[in-house]
């Protein structure tokens, strides 16, 4: 295969992923800060 051709298939590709992620984060933004340990969810120990 020409190595032209497959770095504009792997470029093309990177730009997807990245058009995808940010899409991603525009519907569903992820909390910058911290987690506070009072404010996370109960965690069963179960085994």
């Amino acid at each position: 295969m020409n190595m032209h051709l497959l770095a504009g298939v792997a470029v093309l590709l990177i730009l997807v992923a990245v058009s995808a992620y940010r899409e991603a984060l525009r519907d569903e933004p992820i909390r910058r800060s911290r987690a506070r340990p009072n404010q996370l969810p109960p965690v069963d120990d179960v085994e």
